[in-house]
């Protein structure tokens, strides 16, 4: 919303995008609560001082915006279920396509291959190779592989698995 950007549809997708992201990198995952609802504090940077009515967690977003509470599901239990994810320096092999639009990132974890994507709001026609691999996570629920390759949509993350 700071950057101009007024469709809840689109934070939304922004939201599980810069999570699966996180959720998908190397190394310690950190959260903040709410996350996983879309809690926000009304705009306020600094909550500290603020009252309880900015700072309490309202449940009823949980219910509002379940899909995205599943999606942070799947997405912790992929990050705890895949060890390589837990290194300090995981060995991946990232490529970016479709002008940086794009971050295709392919790494191995206790004997499974996997491909994870991530694809921003600037994304218009990228297509990865996937031959073999299954989606196991769709952060939006739309893609599937055709002829061996997917193409991802706007705010969406994949993680294939082979």
């Amino acid at each position: 919303k700071a950057a101009g950007i007024e469709d809840e549809d689109t934070i939304r997708k922004m939201c599980v995008l810069a999570n699966a992201v996180v959720f998908t990198s190397g190394g310690t995952t950190f959260m903040l609560a709410g996350e996983e609802m879309l809690r926000n504090k009304q705009g306020d940077s600094n909550s500290y001082m603020s009252s309880d009515e900015i700072n309490q967690l309202d449940y009823s977003l949980k219910i509002k915006n379940a899909d995205v509470f599943e999606n942070y599901q799947k997405l912790i239990a992929f990050k705890k279920k895949t060890t390589a994810l837990h290194l300090d320096a995981p060995s991946v092999d990232v490529e970016f396509l479709d002008n940086n639009a794009v971050i295709v990132c392919r790494f191995v974890s206790d004997g499974s291959q996997y491909i994870v994507i991530h694809a921003n709001g600037g994304v218009t026609s990228a297509s990865v190779n996937c031959e073999g691999y299954a989606i196991i996570l769709d952060t939006l629920g739309t893609a599937s592989v055709n002829g061996g390759s997917v193409s991802p949509d706007k705010y969406q993350t994949l993680i294939l698995k082979k």
